[in-house]
């Protein structure tokens, strides 16, 4: 069965989240965007292509300030979040991933 979108940006979100807070470079607004990433889906403030929009803005904008910088795992899931962010109906949306406007 097809996953649906709630959970596969959870999935993607908890995993990042458990493999960036093992690494000590990690940039602690990355591990805070993930945090509220999952609280935000877990209470499901918004929808989950919002979410998805807002996490991978907020991932990118930490990494240009250059503290710490991805794995290509990390960097393959962000890839799937911002392809969620644009399911479902979501894909005419103004306010989309790498769009300033959306941050937590």
């Amino acid at each position: 069965m097809k996953k649906s979108v709630d959970e596969q940006v959870f999935e993607i979100v908890d995993e990042m989240y458990n493999s960036l807070s093992k690494n000590t470079d990690t940039d602690p607004q990355i591990l805070k965007t993930l945090m509220t990433a999952g609280t935000y889906l877990s209470e499901k403030k918004s929808a989950p292509q919002i979410i998805a929009s807002k996490t991978v803005n907020g991932i990118l904008l930490a990494n240009v300030s250059g503290k710490s910088k991805l794995d290509q795992a990390n960097w393959n899931r962000l890839k799937k979040l911002t392809m969620l962010a644009r399911t479902e109906g979501f894909a005419g949306s103004p306010i989309g991933p790498t769009d300033p406007r959306a941050q937590f």
